[in-house]
């Protein structure tokens, strides 16, 4: 599927993966796309992202205290998650089926309408229509309707044609 993808697209995923690696997840989430995307430089999905109010420093924090509310429910107090150090992984880590649920939302997307590549944009519109778990709970946190993202980064799309 990845030979469909525009290089913005690519530079997102590759992204990603180093969000993923630097925090020391297993997988690459969700969450991780969102924030490699608000890293984009003028593509329409970073433009959409920015247009809400968002960037990725906003992001990651949002979904730090997404992770600790969902270890605060099973017991483990935020003291603990924030005295736990973060050891960044050495390898790259694969794709989470969250993810790749989310890139073949996206591949379906560019299907639909009868477009080539795969891009950032489409990629965006695979994380919020409809929004992928994760997602969905840190925008909201972040005072956005992944429904309203979805617009937006449809408009850019239209503008960009």
């Amino acid at each position: 599927m990845f030979e469909r993808f525009t290089r913005d697209a690519r530079v997102a995923i590759d992204r990603a993966q180093d969000v993923a690696r630097r925090l020391g997840a297993e997988h690459v989430e969700p969450e991780h796309l969102l924030v490699a995307l608000a890293c984009g430089h003028a593509d329409a999905a970073s433009q959409a992202i920015a247009d809400v109010g968002l960037d990725a420093g906003a992001i990651e924090d949002a979904i730090e205290q997404d992770l600790v509310a969902a270890l605060e429910i099973v017991g483990v107090p935020a003291e603990v998650v924030a005295a736990t150090p973060i050891h960044p992984r050495a390898d790259r880590p694969g794709f989470s089926l969250a993810s790749r649920q989310v890139l073949e939302q996206a591949l379906a997307t560019v299907l639909r309408r009868g477009e080539r590549g795969i891009g950032s944009e489409h990629v965006l519109l695979g994380l919020v229509d409809p929004p992928a778990v994760g997602v969905g709970r840190v925008l909201r946190a972040l005072d956005v309707e992944p429904r309203r993202l979805a617009d937006i980064v449809q408009v850019e799309m239209a503008a960009r044609r």
